[in-house]
């Protein structure tokens, strides 16, 4: 028999990935068997609102549907109608995406930073664990104020000054609340083990040390 050190070292990576897949903890609940209150969350969704449903990452909070209406609503609001420049708006996500190695956002944003603009050069930086070097005046504003809020839980007033010049005081307000909406379905992730999707393999690797 060969023992787990014989094993090549994909083949053990390949094997841990498919352990890792198998030991989801909040599997969808089946349509048929929601309760009364989950049925009126979901025709609730279907009624109004641009998505008409509850997706992915929010099945797992379809155990409390009360949280997963409210979280449906509220990503409605950051993804349709923060105002925020999508270049800066992706920025952000694959930015909070790299600080919790989020492994399943990162792969839903990664191509829609670039599709908004933000240079693979920048989003590889950030993929590595790196400061980009070529950002633009707006992005590079909102990742020191995200960075700095991320190591200190506060930002200077130089700091503050310069992402309020370049995206306003709603701009300020729409990107804390996205930090709040995409870290609670990040952290919702992370806990339940969510996999990401069939043929899909990771592209980060845990930082080991802070963003700088």
């Amino acid at each position: 028999m060969v023992s787990i050190k014989q094993l090549p070292w994909a083949l053990m990576a390949t094997l841990a990935a498919s352990c890792a897949i198998a030991q989801q903890r909040l599997s969808p609940i089946p349509a048929d068997q929601y309760s009364a209150d989950q049925k009126k969350v979901v025709a609730d969704i279907a009624a109004s609102g641009p998505r008409k449903e509850i997706f992915g990452p929010l099945l797992p909070m379809m155990r409390s549907p009360e949280l997963a209406y409210s979280a449906e609503r509220f990503g409605e609001h950051v993804y349709y109608n923060s105002g925020l420049d999508k270049r800066v708006y992706e920025l952000a996500v694959i930015l909070l995406a790299r600080q919790m190695t989020q492994q399943f956002e990162w792969r839903v944003h990664y191509p829609s930073a670039l599709k908004a603009g933000v240079k693979q050069a920048d989003v590889d930086a950030i993929a590595a664990g790196r400061r980009p070097r070529t950002l633009e005046p707006d992005e590079a504003a909102a990742y020191d104020f995200i960075v700095e809020l991320y190591k200190r839980n506060e930002v200077s007033d130089a700091t503050y000054a310069r992402v309020v010049d370049k995206l306003g005081e709603r701009g300020v307000v729409e990107i804390v609340g996205l930090l709040g909406y995409y870290t609670t379905i990040a952290d919702m992730m992370n806990v339940n083990r969510t996999p990401l999707n069939p043929g899909t393999a990771p592209m980060l690797k845990t930082l080991a040390k802070p963003l700088p």
